[in-house]
């Protein structure tokens, strides 16, 4: 038996002296398959680094990104350590996600085009699970019964419940981060739909027929004043007095407050759809998750009140869309919830309580399926920006000791997360 660093005499960073064979060479070009349900389609290069000074005598974590995300660039892996304030006792693993520039997968047609059913077979998260667990294979060849731990956050973190799924023999501790989960989504009724109405009500109960009077009125764009009504909720806490002045003003014929936000980064809707070079960076992936995070509602009948996330959505990823409501493609299948009951992995969720895209619920219901899981409500939003002291404290806490540590309920305990729980 090959002894591991992750092996239980190992756990918990105990000192544990491994023969490190020649350093790997970083950044790493892997050839795997295009497509691995039909590898006859042939082979890409996938890229992946590590960290600067990378030992096989540290426990390793994989960083999850999804489609949509980009943390760090080549050549930053560490810079991404010091970003995330990773302990320094850990390895670091990124990967260049499928069909970027770095690991490129052609998905276009002649005429320059984007093939939508050759995007949607081969960028999807499925294929990335298996590009993840590629890597783990050639980073540990000489070491096979070594696990690993991941961090991911929002639809990251739901790649890694994917990874779960599927590999979860090869992972002590997972740290999810405000995640959605498509199945839990749709046995809590969708609540993250309805967080735009249920918010304008808690403001003024008039404001919804206003925003729909403004709407039907095509004062502005729909799509997008939608899209910024759903995007203020990543930069703000309280959202209530912009979303009545936004509202309150363009019912009125003024778009000042509406036409200052448009203008300021990641509030304008049309601009996001033909910046050629976030396209470019991305890929054609990009237009994925939103399918594969939130399918079940999307591809449901038009709700009854206004919700950003179906309109914009939607719109944003029809052409994937369309593939599968004319059945050129079969949507994409999730993990069935009962099989995460099977899992030994120690999972840590982190959840905001006014997250408006991945809502705290989802983390207690979680909890119903994961036998090792621990869940932490956090008086933040999605994007974890009130009090920045306690997550690399619960993170690295957990990552390092696990699960009913003294470690991690001291950090649970400290006073920077006591400040950051809600009332």
């Amino acid at each position: 038996m090959i002894l591991s660093y992750w092996s239980n005499a190992c756990n918990a960073l105990t000192t544990c002296t491994l023969q490190n064979p020649t350093p790997i060479p970083s950044p790493r070009n892997l050839k795997v398959p295009v497509d691995y349900n039909n590898p006859k389609e042939g082979t890409f290069t996938l890229y992946y680094q590590l960290n600067s000074n990378f030992d096989f005598n540290k426990p390793t974590i994989f960083f999850f990104q999804d489609s949509q995300q980009n943390y760090g660039q080549p050549g930053k892996v560490d810079d991404l350590a010091r970003r995330y304030q990773f302990d320094e006792s850990f390895n670091l693993v990124r990967y260049q996600h499928r069909g970027r520039e770095d690991s490129f997968i052609e998905v276009k047609n002649n005429d320059g085009s984007i093939n939508w059913e050759k995007a949607y077979r081969f960028l999807s998260s499925s294929q990335v699970v298996e590009d993840i667990e590629r890597i783990r294979q050639d980073l540990f060849s000489k070491y096979p019964e070594s696990k690993i731990y991941l961090y991911g956050r929002s639809g990251g973190g739901y790649l890694i419940q994917e990874y779960l799924a599927k590999y979860s023999d090869n992972v002590d501790r997972a740290f999810i981060r405000c995640a959605p989960n498509p199945l839990i989504m749709e046995k809590l009724d969708y609540i993250e739909s309805k967080i735009l109405v249920n918010s304008l009500d808690s403001i003024d109960t008039e404001l919804k027929s206003k925003l729909k009077k403004i709407i039907d009125r095509e004062f502005v764009p729909k799509l997008e004043l939608l899209w910024l009504l759903q995007r203020l909720g990543y930069n703000y806490q309280n959202l209530g007095p912009i979303q009545d002045s936004i509202i309150n003003e363009l019912y009125d014929h003024n778009k000042e407050t509406y036409t200052s936000y448009i203008n300021k980064g990641g509030y304008n809707y049309s601009e996001l759809k033909k910046n050629m070079t976030l396209i470019g960076q991305m890929g054609a992936g990009m237009f994925l998750r939103p399918l594969e995070c939130d399918e079940k509602y999307l591809l449901g009948p038009e709700p009854d009140y206004i919700d950003p996330i179906y309109y914009c959505f939607r719109d944003l990823s029809s052409q994937v869309f369309r593939l599968i409501e004319e059945k050129i493609v079969p949507p994409p299948t999730y993990p069935p919830l009962d099989n995460l009951r099977e899992i030994e992995t120690e999972v840590f969720y982190l959840a905001g309580k006014s997250d408006h895209m991945s809502p705290f619920q989802i983390g207690v219901e979680l909890g119903q399926y994961l036998k090792n899981y621990e869940l932490f409500i956090a008086n933040d939003n999605h994007m974890m920006i009130r009090h920045e002291d306690c997550l690399p404290m619960l993170r690295n806490a957990f990552l390092k000791f696990g699960l009913g540590s003294e470690q991690l309920q001291n950090a649970r305990n400290s006073l920077q997360c006591k400040e950051w729980k809600p009332e």
